[in-house]
Protein backbone atom coordinates (compact mmCIF):
# COMPACT_ATOMS: atom_id res chain seq x y z
CA UNK A 1 0.00 0.00 0.00
CA UNK A 2 1.27 3.45 -0.97
CA UNK A 3 0.66 6.64 1.00
CA UNK A 4 1.21 9.92 -0.85
CA UNK A 5 0.78 13.24 0.98
CA UNK A 6 0.62 16.50 -0.98
CA UNK A 7 1.32 19.47 1.34
CA UNK A 8 1.25 22.47 -1.02
CA UNK A 9 2.53 25.16 -1.26
CA UNK A 10 -0.65 27.20 -1.66
CA UNK A 11 -1.10 28.96 -5.02
CA UNK A 12 0.60 26.15 -6.94
CA UNK A 13 -2.50 24.68 -8.65
CA UNK A 14 -3.66 23.10 -5.37
CA UNK A 15 -7.35 23.85 -6.02
CA UNK A 16 -7.20 22.21 -9.45
CA UNK A 17 -5.37 19.19 -8.06
CA UNK A 18 -7.85 18.77 -5.22
CA UNK A 19 -11.07 19.46 -7.14
CA UNK A 20 -10.30 18.02 -10.57
CA UNK A 21 -7.32 15.72 -10.66
CA UNK A 22 -6.87 13.82 -7.39
CA UNK A 23 -10.54 12.70 -7.13
CA UNK A 24 -10.11 11.03 -10.54
CA UNK A 25 -7.11 8.92 -9.54
CA UNK A 26 -8.84 5.55 -9.60
CA UNK A 27 -6.30 3.39 -7.77
CA UNK A 28 -5.92 5.70 -4.75
CA UNK A 29 -8.39 6.62 -2.03
CA UNK A 30 -8.39 10.42 -2.02
CA UNK A 31 -8.64 12.36 1.26
CA UNK A 32 -9.69 15.96 0.63
CA UNK A 33 -8.24 18.95 2.43
CA UNK A 34 -11.42 19.32 4.48
CA UNK A 35 -11.18 15.81 5.89
CA UNK A 36 -7.41 15.98 6.22
CA UNK A 37 -7.61 19.25 8.14
CA UNK A 38 -10.38 17.92 10.36
CA UNK A 39 -8.48 14.77 11.31
CA UNK A 40 -4.87 15.96 11.28
CA UNK A 41 -4.52 19.73 11.34
CA UNK A 42 -7.32 20.60 13.76
CA UNK A 43 -6.15 18.44 16.64
CA UNK A 44 -3.95 19.18 19.60
CA UNK A 45 -0.36 18.07 19.02
CA UNK A 46 -0.11 16.54 22.48
CA UNK A 47 -3.44 14.73 22.20
CA UNK A 48 -2.84 13.49 18.66
CA UNK A 49 -3.53 9.75 18.36
CA UNK A 50 -2.08 8.44 15.08
CA UNK A 51 -3.58 4.97 15.55
CA UNK A 52 -7.13 6.31 15.68
CA UNK A 53 -6.60 8.58 12.68
CA UNK A 54 -4.93 5.80 10.72
CA UNK A 55 -7.91 3.53 11.31
CA UNK A 56 -10.26 6.20 9.97
CA UNK A 57 -8.20 6.82 6.83
CA UNK A 58 -7.18 3.31 5.82
CA UNK A 59 -10.11 1.57 4.19
CA UNK A 60 -9.74 -1.81 2.53
CA UNK A 61 -5.98 -1.59 2.17
CA UNK A 62 -6.19 0.85 -0.75
CA UNK A 63 -3.43 3.28 -1.69
CA UNK A 64 -3.96 6.59 0.07
CA UNK A 65 -3.64 10.10 -1.39
CA UNK A 66 -3.93 13.02 1.05
CA UNK A 67 -3.84 16.66 -0.02
CA UNK A 68 -3.91 19.85 2.02
CA UNK A 69 -1.90 22.99 1.33
CA UNK A 70 -2.60 23.95 4.93
CA UNK A 71 -0.01 21.35 5.95
CA UNK A 72 2.64 23.82 4.79
CA UNK A 73 0.56 26.59 6.46
CA UNK A 74 -1.75 28.91 4.54
CA UNK A 75 0.09 31.91 3.11
CA UNK A 76 -2.24 34.32 4.88
CA UNK A 77 -1.46 32.72 8.22
CA UNK A 78 2.21 33.54 7.94
CA UNK A 79 2.15 35.14 11.36
CA UNK A 80 2.17 31.65 12.88
CA UNK A 81 5.95 31.69 12.37
CA UNK A 82 6.15 28.17 10.99
CA UNK A 83 4.77 26.49 14.10
CA UNK A 84 1.85 24.98 12.18
CA UNK A 85 3.96 23.49 9.41
CA UNK A 86 6.54 22.21 11.90
CA UNK A 87 3.95 20.61 14.16
CA UNK A 88 1.99 19.09 11.29
CA UNK A 89 5.13 17.55 9.80
CA UNK A 90 5.67 15.57 12.99
CA UNK A 91 2.03 14.50 13.04
CA UNK A 92 2.40 13.19 9.50
CA UNK A 93 5.58 11.34 10.45
CA UNK A 94 3.79 9.68 13.37
CA UNK A 95 0.82 8.86 11.19
CA UNK A 96 2.55 7.49 8.08
CA UNK A 97 6.32 7.24 8.63
CA UNK A 98 6.93 5.73 5.18
CA UNK A 99 4.75 8.18 3.23
CA UNK A 100 5.90 10.00 0.12
CA UNK A 101 5.71 13.78 0.54
CA UNK A 102 4.90 15.98 -2.46
CA UNK A 103 5.80 19.68 -2.43
CA UNK A 104 5.12 22.17 -5.24
CA UNK A 105 6.97 25.49 -5.26
CA UNK A 106 6.56 28.68 -7.32
CA UNK A 107 8.87 31.65 -7.80
CA UNK A 108 8.17 34.04 -4.97
CA UNK A 109 7.57 37.20 -7.00
CA UNK A 110 4.78 35.34 -8.83
CA UNK A 111 3.27 33.61 -5.81
CA UNK A 112 3.15 36.71 -3.60
CA UNK A 113 0.70 38.78 -5.72
CA UNK A 114 -1.45 35.68 -6.23
CA UNK A 115 -1.56 35.11 -2.47
CA UNK A 116 -2.54 38.74 -1.87
CA UNK A 117 -5.44 38.43 -4.30
CA UNK A 118 -6.55 35.32 -2.41
CA UNK A 119 -6.34 37.30 0.84
CA UNK A 120 -8.76 39.88 -0.58
CA UNK A 121 -11.05 37.17 -1.99
CA UNK A 122 -11.14 35.65 1.50
CA UNK A 123 -12.21 38.94 3.08
CA UNK A 124 -9.01 40.90 3.58
CA UNK A 125 -8.85 44.70 3.50
CA UNK A 126 -5.18 45.61 3.94
CA UNK A 127 -3.36 47.35 1.14
CA UNK A 128 -0.83 45.24 -0.70
CA UNK A 129 2.07 47.09 0.95
CA UNK A 130 0.74 46.59 4.46
CA UNK A 131 -0.11 42.95 3.74
CA UNK A 132 3.41 42.36 2.43
CA UNK A 133 5.58 44.26 4.88
CA UNK A 134 3.72 44.59 8.19
CA UNK A 135 4.30 40.99 9.28
CA UNK A 136 0.70 40.84 10.47
CA UNK A 137 -0.46 38.50 7.69
CA UNK A 138 2.27 37.53 5.25
CA UNK A 139 5.68 36.29 6.36
CA UNK A 140 8.65 36.35 3.99
CA UNK A 141 10.19 33.42 5.86
CA UNK A 142 7.22 31.25 4.93
CA UNK A 143 8.42 31.07 1.32
CA UNK A 144 11.94 29.90 2.09
CA UNK A 145 11.27 26.67 0.25
CA UNK A 146 14.59 24.98 0.85
CA UNK A 147 14.12 24.96 4.63
CA UNK A 148 10.75 23.20 4.47
CA UNK A 149 12.09 20.69 1.94
CA UNK A 150 15.16 19.97 4.07
CA UNK A 151 13.00 19.58 7.16
CA UNK A 152 10.84 16.95 5.47
CA UNK A 153 13.92 15.18 4.11
CA UNK A 154 15.30 14.98 7.64
CA UNK A 155 12.01 13.47 8.81
CA UNK A 156 11.10 11.13 5.95
CA UNK A 157 14.34 10.63 4.03
CA UNK A 158 15.53 12.03 0.72
CA UNK A 159 13.90 9.32 -1.39
CA UNK A 160 10.49 10.02 0.13
CA UNK A 161 10.33 13.77 -0.55
CA UNK A 162 9.51 14.92 -4.09
CA UNK A 163 9.66 18.59 -5.08
CA UNK A 164 8.07 19.99 -8.25
CA UNK A 165 8.07 23.36 -9.98
CA UNK A 166 4.67 24.94 -10.54
CA UNK A 167 6.15 26.55 -13.64
CA UNK A 168 6.76 23.13 -15.21
CA UNK A 169 3.11 22.26 -14.62
CA UNK A 170 1.91 25.56 -16.05
CA UNK A 171 4.04 25.24 -19.18
CA UNK A 172 2.58 21.83 -20.15
CA UNK A 173 -0.02 20.67 -17.65
CA UNK A 174 -1.10 17.54 -19.52
CA UNK A 175 2.43 16.31 -20.15
CA UNK A 176 3.49 17.19 -16.61
CA UNK A 177 0.61 15.25 -15.05
CA UNK A 178 1.20 12.22 -17.28
CA UNK A 179 4.78 12.06 -16.02
CA UNK A 180 3.55 12.71 -12.48
CA UNK A 181 1.19 9.74 -12.66
CA UNK A 182 3.86 7.50 -14.08
CA UNK A 183 6.22 8.42 -11.25
CA UNK A 184 3.70 7.62 -8.51
CA UNK A 185 1.87 4.76 -10.18
CA UNK A 186 -1.42 6.65 -10.42
CA UNK A 187 -4.16 5.58 -12.83
CA UNK A 188 -6.38 8.28 -14.34
CA UNK A 189 -9.14 8.42 -16.94
CA UNK A 190 -7.81 11.39 -18.89
CA UNK A 191 -11.17 11.99 -20.58
CA UNK A 192 -12.49 13.12 -17.18
CA UNK A 193 -9.76 15.72 -16.62
CA UNK A 194 -10.50 19.36 -17.42
CA UNK A 195 -7.19 21.22 -17.66
CA UNK A 196 -8.74 24.68 -17.50
CA UNK A 197 -7.76 26.71 -14.41
CA UNK A 198 -10.22 26.48 -11.51
CA UNK A 199 -9.02 29.47 -9.51
CA UNK A 200 -8.63 32.58 -11.67
CA UNK A 201 -7.17 35.81 -10.41
CA UNK A 202 -9.05 39.02 -9.69
CA UNK A 203 -9.94 41.76 -12.16
CA UNK A 204 -9.00 45.37 -11.40
CA UNK A 205 -12.47 46.70 -10.51
CA UNK A 206 -13.41 43.46 -8.75
CA UNK A 207 -10.49 43.91 -6.36
CA UNK A 208 -11.55 47.46 -5.50
CA UNK A 209 -15.18 46.40 -5.00
CA UNK A 210 -14.20 43.43 -2.85
CA UNK A 211 -12.10 45.58 -0.55
CA UNK A 212 -15.07 47.89 0.01
CA UNK A 213 -17.43 44.98 0.73
CA UNK A 214 -14.88 43.33 3.02
CA UNK A 215 -14.95 46.32 5.38
CA UNK A 216 -18.50 45.42 6.39
CA UNK A 217 -18.05 42.00 7.90
CA UNK A 218 -15.72 40.44 10.40
CA UNK A 219 -14.09 37.25 9.27
CA UNK A 220 -11.00 35.40 10.55
CA UNK A 221 -8.82 35.85 7.50
CA UNK A 222 -5.53 36.54 9.21
CA UNK A 223 -5.69 40.28 9.85
CA UNK A 224 -8.03 42.96 8.43
CA UNK A 225 -9.86 46.18 9.17
CA UNK A 226 -13.63 46.33 9.28
CA UNK A 227 -16.04 49.18 9.93
CA UNK A 228 -18.98 47.16 11.15
CA UNK A 229 -20.46 43.72 10.68
CA UNK A 230 -23.49 43.56 8.40
CA UNK A 231 -25.05 40.09 8.10
CA UNK A 232 -25.09 38.81 4.55
CA UNK A 233 -22.08 40.76 3.31
CA UNK A 234 -20.04 37.57 3.02
CA UNK A 235 -22.61 36.42 0.46
CA UNK A 236 -22.18 39.69 -1.41
CA UNK A 237 -18.42 39.15 -1.49
CA UNK A 238 -18.83 35.62 -2.85
CA UNK A 239 -21.22 37.01 -5.47
CA UNK A 240 -18.62 39.51 -6.65
CA UNK A 241 -16.12 36.67 -7.15
CA UNK A 242 -18.56 34.23 -8.74
CA UNK A 243 -20.71 36.48 -10.93
CA UNK A 244 -18.96 39.82 -11.50
CA UNK A 245 -15.28 38.90 -11.61
CA UNK A 246 -15.64 36.76 -14.78
CA UNK A 247 -17.11 39.76 -16.66
CA UNK A 248 -14.58 41.68 -18.83
CA UNK A 249 -16.34 44.92 -17.98
CA UNK A 250 -14.63 44.75 -14.58
CA UNK A 251 -11.25 45.20 -16.20
CA UNK A 252 -8.34 42.95 -16.98
CA UNK A 253 -7.06 40.26 -14.68
CA UNK A 254 -4.30 41.60 -12.45
CA UNK A 255 -0.76 40.24 -12.58
CA UNK A 256 2.41 40.63 -10.56
CA UNK A 257 3.39 43.87 -12.35
CA UNK A 258 0.27 45.52 -10.94
CA UNK A 259 1.49 44.96 -7.38
CA UNK A 260 5.28 44.76 -7.28
CA UNK A 261 7.37 47.87 -7.79
CA UNK A 262 11.06 47.74 -8.64
CA UNK A 263 11.81 48.40 -4.99
CA UNK A 264 9.65 45.44 -3.97
CA UNK A 265 11.41 43.20 -6.48
CA UNK A 266 14.79 44.26 -5.15
CA UNK A 267 13.68 43.43 -1.61
CA UNK A 268 12.35 40.04 -2.68
CA UNK A 269 15.54 39.30 -4.60
CA UNK A 270 17.79 40.28 -1.70
CA UNK A 271 15.73 38.23 0.74
CA UNK A 272 15.29 35.00 -1.23
CA UNK A 273 18.27 34.65 -3.55
CA UNK A 274 20.57 33.08 -0.94
CA UNK A 275 17.92 30.50 -0.05
CA UNK A 276 16.87 29.81 -3.63
CA UNK A 277 20.46 28.88 -4.41
CA UNK A 278 19.89 25.89 -2.12
CA UNK A 279 17.18 24.70 -4.54
CA UNK A 280 19.91 23.82 -7.04
CA UNK A 281 20.25 20.59 -5.06
CA UNK A 282 16.95 19.55 -6.62
CA UNK A 283 16.74 21.47 -9.90
CA UNK A 284 19.15 22.56 -12.61
CA UNK A 285 20.24 26.14 -11.98
CA UNK A 286 19.51 27.07 -15.59
CA UNK A 287 15.94 25.84 -15.26
CA UNK A 288 15.36 27.93 -12.14
CA UNK A 289 16.90 31.01 -13.73
CA UNK A 290 14.85 30.45 -16.87
CA UNK A 291 11.67 30.56 -14.80
CA UNK A 292 12.77 33.74 -13.04
CA UNK A 293 13.77 32.40 -9.63
CA UNK A 294 16.14 34.82 -7.95
CA UNK A 295 19.47 33.10 -7.36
Amino acid sequence: MKVVIHIGYPKTATTWLQDIFFPNVSNFQFVSWREANSLILNSDCFAFNPNNIRDKLLIGGRNLLISSEFFSTAINSGFNYGYFSYGISHKLKELFPDATIIIFIRRQQSLIPSAYQQYVKNGGTYSFKRWLYSGEVFSFEHLIYSRLVEHYINLFGERQVKVFLYENFKRNNRGFMENFCQQFGMEVDWDKIDFNPTNRGVRLLSLLLLKVVNHFYKKPVGRKRFICHIPGMTTVGRGVIKYLNPMPIFGRFLNEDDFLTQKDLEYIKNFYSQYNCELTKYFDRRVLEGYGYYL
